[in-house]
């Protein structure tokens, strides 16, 4: 392992690490709340309205720039939230809104810097050998991350599980002012290394587990803005985009689903906010835990052998069976476990799949469209579940899984259909490239 690997992984360890101790503090917070459409609707908006913010900030500065100015606004950000929990404004609403808005804008973005910067740094064929370990060091630490939310969060109290993220945060800058040293003086990264503005990645949803390609700065040329009009324009002419989109849709929708339904279920058990930011803390230990298995021994595995299509469908059936599981019994432990193996199952066969899909598409399609994708349908489709599971907040939980499970299953049926048309695809270009 090269020292720029290691500093490389090391640095997503700590963001990472930094998200997971903060995530189940949002989500115990969150648990109060009785109508989450407005909630994540102002999560969307506010994604949204970061975006082209975010892609100037990226064109006018360096990549030295771009990390710290963006970390250190955060870290700003968790001191002013950490003094406001210590003096007791963690009942209010307030307070509870705007930091699960906040956690959500700053997955998104802590993420995408240190993507941006590791397609500057290293080349195509580089960033297939290793970052798949950076995506693995960043699971790893969101496990430790979990399990030093659940011992703490009763011992030290939340409000000091935020100095702990600020702490990882100002090591992640570290390890980025040391990564760019190292890489500057890497003599086989001489001519592919450049003082200017880095190559951005389109943002996009809570991935961490994401395997994500390198792009090297030879192929800036043909990345596009970002633009999320141009996004939509991609998406609406290819069938193939499209339904990857009704796909991500729908996948978002049933976690999203049972996600509400749990924190509606989980606000009548009365717990402190310390105790539910234990109990999150472990889930996301054994979501994270799965994932790491997974994405280790199962997904590569199993799409070489069976192929995309059966992977998605494989995937999306054990979907499908929670929510029969749920039809019959929506209390708390079925949805608890609903939501950890929906997250086990989504990152760890789902994600890896659906970035195959976009193997066969050209960059630039690639590019708008996963912009796109990943902001506006992926954030979109949280706002429409949550609405839905507002408005069937006067039937059980085990009635709107029933009346949902039509729509899971034809989930499967369409992941199928993908896996098809992208070995269809797969195999028109090999003949074009002979």
């Amino acid at each position: 392992m090269t020292p720029r690997l290691f500093v490389s992984a090391l640095w997503f360890f700590l963001v990472l690490f930094s998200y997971y101790i903060l995530k189940p503090v949002r989500d115990a917070l969150a648990t109060e709340t009785r109508l989450f459409g407005p909630l994540y609707l102002a999560t969307f908006l506010a994604a949204s309205a970061a975006l082209p913010l975010y892609w100037r900030i990226v064109a006018r500065t360096t990549r030295r720039q771009l990390v710290f100015g963006v970390y250190q606004f955060f870290v700003a950000c968790l001191v002013v939230f950490a003094l406001l929990l210590a003096r007791g404004y963690g009942d209010t609403e307030w307070l509870r809104n705007a930091f699960f808005v906040w956690v959500s804008v700053f997955n998104l973005y802590v993420v995408a810097v240190f993507w941006s910067v590791m397609a500057d740094l290293f080349s195509a064929e580089e960033g297939k050998s290793w970052f798949g370990v950076m995506a693995a060091a960043g699971t790893v630490g969101s496990i430790v991350a979990s399990l030093v939310g659940h011992v703490a969060a009763q011992r030290l109290g939340v409000e000091w599980l935020m100095v702990v993220a600020i702490g990882a945060l100002e090591l992640a800058i570290v390890m980025a002012w040391l990564v760019l040293r190292v890489a500057s003086r890497d003599e086989s990264s001489k001519e592919s290394l450049r003082e200017g503005p880095p190559t951005p990645k389109p943002v996009g949803g809570p991935q961490p587990t994401e395997v994500v390609r390198g792009i090297g700065v030879g192929d800036a040329s043909d990345k596009s803005s970002g633009s999320l009009l141009a996004g939509l324009r991609t998406v609406l002419s290819s069938r193939y985009l499209l339904m990857i989109c009704a796909f991500t849709a729908i996948g978002k929708f049933a976690a999203t689903f049972v996600y509400n339904n749990f924190q509606h279920t989980l606000r009548e058990e009365g717990l402190a906010v310390a105790e539910r930011t234990q109990l999150f803390s472990a889930m996301n230990f054994y979501s994270q835990t799965g994932t790491l298995a997974f994405q280790a021994v199962l997904a590569a595995a199993l799409m070489r052998l069976a192929g995309v299509g059966a992977t998605l469908a494989i995937a999306c059936s054990v979907i499908v069976g929670l929510f029969a599981w749920l039809s019959f019994d929506a209390t708390l432990w079925p949805l608890m476990v609903a939501k950890v193996v929906q997250e086990i199952i989504g990152y760890g066969l789902l994600v890896p799949a659906q970035q195959v899909l976009f193997t066969v598409v050209s960059r630039t399609e690639k590019y708008e469209s996963k912009a796109f994708i990943d902001t506006v349908v992926f954030r979109g489709s949280d706002v429409a579940a949550s609405n839905v599971v507002d408005a069937l907040g006067r039937f059980s939980a085990s009635a709107a899984a029933i009346a949902i499970l039509p729509l899971v299953g034809a989930w499967m049926a369409l992941g199928a259909w993908l896996g098809r048309e992208q070995t269809a695809r797969a195999i028109a270009n090999d003949d074009l490239s002979h």
